[in-house]
């Protein structure tokens, strides 16, 4: 029964802390115990030391009545009085380092299970990235993974609840065996109807993390679509969008409470059945007073244990959703290791080839094909332009040659090496890239030049924000490389972010340096500044442009032309007078 409550996630975020379990139910073993013998079985020694009554029942409080007994009768108030006390003062002091030990396995585990998290978004398959909705990952990140580590809490809740109901269960039956038999029985029953009644609380629970998903989705469209939904006079209709998703959440999520509420007042009510059970049993078998009034004590103090075990499974079931969610990004496809034969990356003294290379994005059952059988050269120390309207699969290139992605079928070579047969490391190191998909970082001018390589001099950061006109700019600026560029470089202007882009880039001094759409938003002076960069290259460097600039491609030595991810046309672009190319790129746009 209690193995459909085990999620996968929860066991792996618990995983690591698994030696500190122990500790948490011996230590809840040992705060129950003092409590029983500290209240529940000082009722039955009570009554014998101060009426003088011999007449016990039960194993355990004969024992506490012969020690009551070697007392003196005058101090027999004062010494149960004080050992009541101290028992309860000690059995706090070890409730409080259990609650200690708990909190702390919560906190560490939570942390672990971000960390986690976080290092499979930054190692996961880049397909993982190209083809799921932000929104998707910022929800398990932000939302379910705060689920998951609650889940943590309520499974230790469950363990220290369940040595609890042990100790009492042990004091129950030493006071009476055939009453500890029946307590079973009506504790069991209850516990099958709970578990049939929570059944369902894994399918609500799933139905509101997939509404979470989308009402992150409208959270993340407001704040990165702003300007679209001001310009556009949107706001009253993306408001009423982000209500509807809300609602939606409120809708599930109440329904799932409201099940779950129910669940308390009916086995409250099963409880108090039990409490009847056991004092018609106890009547009927001449249990005596003092034993009955020590089990009912002892039994209602083991009502909260049980009503929280309980609570503690309804909701583990009800966080079955976000654990889902959490364990689909923990298993996340990991990016493809090289193999341990990989040879570190060659200068690319003979440039890069594409043979029969083919690509396809898979999501959600859609297999799309990105690229299909493409096959060209890039010459090293040359510059090669692709062309082609946006979704043509420029930009599938790119990624290719950056190694984010591995071909589905053919193969990348690089000085008559396989790709995939090149360390990581040693190919990004010789390899930089300028995009307008690669944001500034919230930080100074400064951090985000020396991205691109750390261990750069304050020399070496000027030279290449002067390559990419942006020293100019950056020294008008009050605090100069110190300003701060804000998040994603909103203080900054489209054209200076993209310069710093670019100055980040030059910086590696790559052998190949990739331009994807780099030059958009600058001004004439910067992009005569990428220009100049393009042909300063020539024979020194590789460059690849993808851009829909004629200027841009003016300068190169040669295009490539895509449309629906195969080679359209290709050739020099010395071939071309200024008109003929010019009608290239408007077949382009009309593809």
């Amino acid at each position: 029964m209690f193995r459909s409550y085990l999620h996968p996630a929860l066991l792996e975020t618990m995983r690591p802390f698994r030696g500190y379990v122990p500790g948490v139910v011996l230590l809840g073993l040992l705060a129950t115990a003092l409590e029983g013998i500290g209240i529940g079985l000082i009722v039955p020694l009570l009554d014998v030391v101060m009426s003088n009554d011999a007449s016990v029942q039960g194993w355990m409080p004969g024992i506490l009545a012969s020690v009551g007994e070697s007392v003196p009768p005058a101090q027999r108030g004062l010494f149960i009085g004080l050992a009541i006390l101290a028992l309860i003062v000690l059995k706090n002091i070890v409730a409080y380092g259990n609650g200690l030990l708990q909190a702390w396995i919560y906190g560490k585990s939570g942390h672990r299970l971000r960390d986690l998290l976080s290092r499979r978004l930054v190692s996961m398959d880049a397909s993982y990235c190209l083809t799921q909705p932000q929104s998707r990952l910022l929800n398990i990140i932000s939302n379910e993974s705060w689920r998951a580590s609650d889940a943590v809490a309520a499974a230790l809740a469950v363990l220290v609840g369940g040595a609890a109901t042990f100790i009492f269960l042990i004091f129950l039956f030493f006071l009476s065996p055939q009453l500890t038999i029946v307590v079973l029985v009506g504790l069991g029953l209850i516990q099958f109807v709970h578990d049939r009644m929570s059944k369902h609380f894994s399918r609500l629970g799933q139905q509101i993390a997939w509404q979470n998903r989308g009402l992150a989705e409208r959270m993340l469209h407001h704040i990165s679509a702003w300007r679209l939904i001001r310009l556009f006079n949107r706001e009253e209709f993306e408001a009423r969008r982000f209500s509807d998703a809300s609602e939606q959440v409120r809708h599930v999520a109440l329904n799932l409470l409201r099940r779950q509420i129910a669940v308390g007042p009916l086995t409250e009510v099963a409880h108090a059945a039990l409490f009847m059970a056991v004092i018609y049993t106890a009547w009927g078998l001449g249990v005596s007073f003092g034993t009955t009034a020590a089990f009912i004590i002892l039994l209602y103090r083991l009502q909260p244990q049980v009503r929280q075990i309980q609570s503690s499974l309804a909701a583990l079931r009800g966080w079955n959703g976000s654990l889902d969610e959490v364990n689909w990004l923990l298993n996340a496809r990991p990016a493809p290791p090289r193999p341990a034969t990989a040879v570190p990356a060659p200068d690319i003294t003979q440039g890069i080839s594409f043979r029969n290379v083919s690509y396809r994005y898979v999501a959600d059952g859609r297999d799309t094909a990105a690229l299909s059988d493409l096959s060209f050269d890039i010459p090293a120390g040359s510059s090669v332009a692709i062309i082609g309207r946006s979704g043509s699969g420029k930009s599938t290139i790119a990624n290719l040659i950056c190694g984010v992605i591995d071909p589905v079928e053919g193969e990348i070579l690089v000085d008559g090496l396989r790709l995939d047969g090149i360390t990581r490391e040693t190919w990004l190191a010789k390899i930089a890239m300028a995009s307008q998909e690669l944001e500034l970082f919230d930080g100074t001018i400064r951090d985000n030049i020396l991205y691109g390589a750390s261990d750069a001099l304050p020399d070496d950061i000027r030279a290449a924000a002067e390559a990419a006109d942006a020293d100019g700019f950056i020294r008008d600026l009050p605090d100069g490389y110190d300003t701060a560029v804000g998040d994603r470089g909103l203080n900054l202007s489209a054209g200076q972010r993209q310069r710093i882009a670019l100055a980040r880039a030059l910086l590696r001094q790559p052998r190949l340096l990739i331009l994807d759409e780099a030059t958009n938003a600058m001004d004439i002076l910067s992009e005569a500044a990428a220009l100049k960069i393009l042909d300063s290259r020539r024979g020194h460097g590789t460059t690849l442009v993808i851009s829909h600039h004629l200027s841009s491609i003016r300068l190169c030595d040669s295009y490539i032309r895509i449309n629906g991810g195969r080679i359209v046309a290709s050739g020099s672009t010395a071939d071309f007078e200024d008109s003929s190319l010019e009608d290239v790129l408007n077949t382009v746009m009309a593809d």
